[in-house]
């Protein structure tokens, strides 16, 4: 197995190649992009913050709030909100129940809110629905079945401030710790045409009312009428997200929940168990080496983390039995479907010509916004 001399990735990967001196492409990126994003001094690090504050305050609306982000209670959406509360923002805090919460990341929301006091609204979706989406992603045999989550708190905070004609969403995703992409293991966030096309062929239910967004309206409301704009926080920062759960601790008396994005159990398992068993995807190699570049561990450490289980081996058989009653699966379709071999999203791909005509619109638009 060919592997980078610095992190972690390697052949096992597609995407992944050594670019030059034992690097390879996700380090060399890292390191031609960190010259832009996370090498600011504590004066520079303020004066982002004011300027960006300034900038949400200029534009005021109906709605009384000056920007909406979500809140799932891990550490980049808390770290936010955390922000935001010391800026003295006025934020709508949005959080999505998808039926998956972990009982740590409830009680973290709880707290944060309790002590903040923003206001919040929580979007519930319909558990039969969302279910049989998540059937149908299993049945599919797609790597990336967490993008219907993705998809609908994405959708519901983007279609709230057009609706409210609120400017800015805020969002945890940031260059630090999340900057390496790797496009096989899974899909664009913003593509309902994608989910239907696969729930059409697998699903059971109609789907009524979940939360829905295309490529082009994300597009439009951003780029041409300039009605909305995304704000990666952390990117204002020196993020490191093993100090912010510091902060978070002494703040909220917050809760690590232990592995990226284990908030969720659906995530835990689907992360822990499902991607290494069927797809042979270790998310922890990404996490990890994002981690490594980012001075939060280091290669030795993260070379003993990735040797221990995905999950805790004693407890393996209580959380496949909790994930398959909830989706109401049997043993047997399971293992069934554990057995397929596994299919790309692009084998789900939404009608070329309108993927074509969307990707000359959007070209075109660019090219005269400059």
């Amino acid at each position: 197995m060919v592997s980078c001399k610095e992190c972690l990735m390697n052949d096992s990967i597609t995407e992944f190649k050594i670019v030059k001196e034992g690097l390879c492409n996700f380090c060399i990126d890292w390191k031609n992009n960190k010259k832009k994003i996370g090498n600011f001094t504590d004066e520079q690090i303020s004066a982002n913050l004011l300027s960006l504050k300034e900038t949400i305050l200029k534009n005021p609306n109906k709605s009384g709030y000056d920007c909406v982000v979500g809140l799932s209670g891990g550490t980049d959406s808390s770290y936010v909100v955390y922000q935001l509360w010391k800026l003295k923002l006025n934020p709508l805090i949005i959080h999505m129940d998808n039926g998956w919460n972990s009982k740590i990341s409830n009680q973290n929301i709880n707290k944060i809110l309790e002590k903040t006091k923003f206001d919040y609204k929580t979007l519930i979706l319909n558990w039969e629905e969302f279910k049989d989406l998540q059937r149908a992603f299993l049945y599919a045999g797609v790597p990336d079945i967490e993008l219907l989550t993705d998809h609908a708190i994405f959708s519901y905070i983007l279609n709230f401030a057009i609706k409210n004609n609120i400017k800015f969403i805020i969002s945890g995703v940031n260059y630090a710790t999340e900057h390496s992409v790797v496009p096989s293991w899974g899909w664009r966030k913003d593509d309902f045409s994608h989910i239907k096309k696969i729930h059409k062929k697998y699903g059971k239910l109609k789907i009524k009312s979940f939360p829905k967004m295309y490529p082009f309206k994300k597009f439009f409301y951003e780029k041409i009428l300039k009605k909305i704009t995304y704000i990666d926080l952390l990117d204002y920062l020196n993020y490191n997200s093993h100090e912010a759960k510091k902060i978070l601790k002494d703040e909220f008396d917050w809760n690590d929940y232990g592995g990226k994005h284990h908030e969720s159990f659906f995530t835990k398992f689907f992360q822990g168990y499902i991607l290494p068993k069927k797809f042979n995807i270790d998310k922890r190699i990404l996490h990890y080496s994002c981690l490594i570049r980012n001075k939060e561990i280091s290669k030795e450490d993260a070379i003993g983390m990735i040797k221990l289980p995905f999950l805790e081996t004693q407890k393996i058989d209580e959380y496949k039995n909790f994930f398959l009653k909830k989706l109401n699966l049997s043993h047997e379709e399971f293992d069934s479907i554990m057995s397929e071999n596994p299919k790309r999203h692009s084998d789900y791909d939404i009608n070329l010509y309108d993927n074509f005509i969307f990707r000359l619109a959007k070209k075109s638009v660019k090219k005269f916004l400059k």
